[in-house]
């Protein structure tokens, strides 16, 4: 199954790459510069932290290892240099993913950037300005009450405190990823095993190899990363797919289970909508032109890939005019489309009808897919033994060679293919409903 989007260029994947290539060359020198300016005040920088986490009065800290400590500065204003240019980054992975996202992908990718972004801040706040000062003090604590000679490394200190603040960023955008995937409808029991090889396998890949100099404290990490994840998340991994109101699932005639969306297109206006009254057994949901406008067309694909529906039944219109790329994005994803055109049939009144209701029903109720050809007379029979019309039309002829024909208010139409004629007219005989055929 694949999709291509109608705003998607038809590009090489090297295009792709190369755009790629440029964009991420754009943030490593910026970062680069960034890195080099914060080069200049890391000292100082550092100086404060320690100076915060350092839980004795006097000097117990030592440096054992000057080595790692211009290694610790170096990553420092690296860390320093990405963060100040991540504004920038955002906007270039925003400007790289969106044309091949769907609607609730975006707002789900903005959203979790924005949850990102707070993480980071709420990670580096809590962990260097609460956790880790409370963490020292109280091992400081302990030494002194052990009668210890206290001396602490303060490359490894700092060491261990941007491990952690790692780590809680990776798990808190991991949670987040899952979060709002579920409440956007996109995380449920049926896609739960795509999310979960796809954020798990990030997050240990991600610990494991930022994390080497811990070892097997990066793979405990990691599994209580996923556990964290799986806890969090567990609502929307055990949630069964979400339904629109009105759907229901529909056997066809072979057995097989249908997921049927019925589309209210007003075709710019020229369509009447339909009444929220109508006794559809399908959920509908309105458009004002799907033939027009990029956007409707993008909502309902999402639609049928969230609900994995099975058929889309415009209203207005044949489904004719649509686009040729909408039709084949719909086939991709194994999903019928057909229209009822009742732009048609609206097109022989020009007085309204007490009965149009029922005449929309009639034309459902017609319909040989998915129920079976043998029973489009009792479902016609269903709706007519339940109404009050007095005069129906039935209409075998092909669209063409009814152009221009005039229904008075109280007549409804009923327009069937001819080898139900017979059937019909024999099922509602009983009615005593004035018929007429053409």
């Amino acid at each position: 199954m694949s999709l291509q989007l109608e705003h998607d260029q038809q590009s090489p994947v090297q295009e792709h790459l190369n755009e790629l290539t440029a964009r991420v060359t754009l943030l490593m020198f910026l970062s680069t510069l960034s890195t080099i300016a914060w080069l200049t005040q890391v000292d100082a920088i550092l100086d404060a932290i320690l100076r915060h986490l350092n839980p004795c009065e006097t000097g117990c800290l030592n440096l054992f290892d000057p080595a790692k400590w211009s290694a610790v500065r170096w990553m420092t204003a690296a860390v320093l240099g990405l963060l100040s240019v991540m504004p920038f980054l955002l906007h270039q992975a925003w400007s790289f993913a969106r044309p091949g996202l769907l609607p609730a992908e975006k707002k789900w990718l903005r959203n979790w950037f924005f949850a990102g972004i707070l993480s980071v801040i709420l990670a580096v706040i809590s962990t260097i300005g609460l956790l880790f000062p409370y963490l020292f003090d109280t091992g400081h604590q302990t030494h002194q009450s052990m009668q210890l000679d206290a001396r602490y490394d303060a490359v490894h200190m700092l060491s261990i405190v941007i491990a952690v603040i790692w780590s809680e960023i990776i798990v808190a955008c991991a949670v987040f990823a899952m979060m709002l995937a579920g409440m956007s409808g996109m995380l449920n029991e049926e896609s739960a095993d795509w999310w979960r090889i796809r954020i798990y396998g990030l997050v240990l890949l991600l610990l494991l190899a930022s994390l080497p100099e811990f070892g097997g404290l990066a793979l405990l990490l990691g599994i209580l990363a996923i556990g964290t994840i799986e806890v969090c998340s567990s609502k929307w991994l055990r949630s069964p797919p979400p339904t629109m109101i009105g759907q229901s699932k529909i056997m066809d005639n072979e057995g097989a289970v249908r997921n049927i969306l019925m589309v209210d297109c007003s075709c710019s206006g020229a369509a009447l909508p339909l009444s929220k009254q109508i006794n559809a057994p399908f959920p509908i949901h309105s458009a004002h032109s799907l033939c027009t406008s990029n956007e409707e067309r993008e909502q309902v694909l999402e639609i049928a890939l969230q609900h994995r529906l099975t058929d889309v039944i415009i209203s207005g219109c044949s489904s004719k005019p649509l686009p040729s790329s909408f039709k084949s994005n719909c086939h991709s994803i194994g999903c019928s489309l057909r229209g009822l055109d009742l732009l048609q049939i609206q097109s022989h009144r020009t007085l309204p009808s007490p009965f149009q209701l029922t005449e929309i029903e009639l034309k459902i109720a017609t319909l040989e897919d998915p129920w079976p050809e043998s029973t489009v007379q009792q479902r016609v029979f269903t709706l007519l033994q339940n109404s009050r019309i007095d005069e129906l039309i039935l209409d075998t002829r092909p669209a063409s060679e009814s152009w221009g024909m005039q229904l008075r208010p109280e007549q409804v139409l009923l327009q069937l293919e001819s080898k139900h004629l017979t059937s019909v007219l024999e099922k509602i005989h009983p009615l005593k409903i004035s018929t007429t055929v053409l």
